[in-house]
């Protein structure tokens, strides 16, 4: 009997598996092929372009659809997706000629998987198949979060009328698609938001579980220094890091002046570069290939996140790794932790400084928070199970 086929649709080319997304892109496609002929259509952004010959070579595809695509995050981005698309990621990821071959690819598939919300667009009208949603986060909630955070007026106007645009359309094709996968927070997010969830199944965002077999980190080995990982472009990120340096940070080398701090992402923002060089302990340290050089010698991992949605890979490779976190809630989200029990979670600044500088000088806490955060996403944040889930969800299409 045939295999059933899978057209799967990204934003980008789901390799190297690196950051978020492309991490949980790389890890699902590559499930599916075991299972399906899967075929792939997905734009090639930023340095994509140079990892596609590699890519190729990893997986057997039916298909292999490939357009380079690079529209900046602008006003004038902003104005034209009031114009002619119904949100500004929508219009970022608009293609006329990527649309026709996707027609034209998509009659010979049984389904067609969206990865990522504003490539829904690239279902054909009149195809036949199902449709599957594959979520990476309640994108609308994370343009309210946003808002909220902002106190220029027009700015926080313009992010909620996003917020409005991008939850009209979410809640527009959860009820076109056969199925919808998100995370449990997220899914929360959407009933929360009055959008019907009968069609969704949950999915977790992980990691790089392999971080999970690496020998336990010794408190005696590491050095005073805090770490964070994470794309330095993703506002998140940059927001969080701002806030951290400017808010925090300072308290903290008060009481620690020889403190460092490594900060692991590629393409840091100018805002982020301009403040750190008021501080000597601050390196910026780009895309680093091996991050375990830098986790295993670090006493504290923070995730400083106030704003975005779902569950955030970042976290959970640090609860692999057992290094134990200060975060907020936001960073937290969709997990099932409990705040002193197997990381710290404020949204104080005050009480973020003092967490940090417990974690520093408190070796018995320090043991307890790796052992009892790596055991949690053991038990509970791996692969296999998860696809597992999802294959039943899948399954019943």
């Amino acid at each position: 009997m045939a295999k059933q086929s899978i057209l799967f649709i990204s934003t980008q080319l789901p390799y190297p598996p690196k950051s978020g997304g492309t991490i949980k892109s790389w890890n699902y496609i590559s499930h599916l092929t075991k299972q399906f002929d899967v075929g792939l259509a997905c734009f090639l952004k930023e340095d994509d372009n140079s990892h596609l010959a590699e890519f190729k070579t990893k997986l057997q595809l039916k298909d292999c659809l490939t357009e380079s695509l690079n529209m900046p995050r602008n006003i004038f981005s902003l104005v034209g997706s009031y114009l002619f698309s119904n949100s500004l990621n929508l219009y970022r990821n608009r293609s006329a000629s990527f649309r026709s071959k996707v027609n034209e690819l998509s009659v010979n598939y049984d389904m067609i998987l969206i990865d990522h919300y504003e490539m829904f667009q690239y279902v054909p009208a009149n195809y036949s198949g199902k449709v599957i949603v594959h979520t990476h986060n309640a994108e609308f909630a994370l343009w309210q979060r946003m808002a909220e955070l902002s106190a220029n007026p027009l700015i926080k106007l313009a992010l909620n009328m996003e917020s409005r645009r991008v939850k009209n359309y979410e809640s527009k094709i959860f009820r076109k698609a056969d199925l919808v996968y998100a995370t449990p927070s997220d899914i929360e997010s959407f009933k929360e938001a009055g959008i019907n969830s009968e069609k969704f199944a949950k999915t977790y965002h992980l990691g790089n579980e392999e971080l999970l077999y690496l020998p336990a980190i010794e408190y005696e080995q590491t050095e005073k220094s805090l770490v964070f990982m994470g794309t330095l472009s993703w506002e998140p990120n940059i927001d969080g890091l701002l806030w951290f340096i400017e808010e925090v940070y300072p308290s903290i080398i008060e009481k620690h002046p020889d403190l460092k701090l490594y900060v692991l992402g590629k393409q840091s923002d100018d805002r982020l570069s301009k403040l750190s060089r008021d501080y000597s302990g601050i390196h910026l340290c780009g895309f680093i290939e091996d991050i375990d050089q830098y986790l295993r010698k670090s006493r504290v991992f923070i995730a400083p996140l106030r704003f975005g949605s779902g569950m955030k890979v970042k976290v959970l490779e640090g609860m692999y790794r057992g290094l134990p976190m200060v975060t907020t809630e936001v960073g937290a989200e969709g997990l099932e932790v409990k705040n002193e029990q197997h990381m710290i979670i404020t949204d104080d600044a005050t009480e973020y400084a003092k967490s940090c500088i417990r974690l520093i000088e408190d070796k018995d806490l320090w043991m307890r928070l790796s052992e009892s955060s790596r055991k949690l996403a053991s038990d509970k944040y791996t692969w296999e199970p998860l696809f597992k889930e999802m294959d039943e969800a899948l399954g019943k299409l």
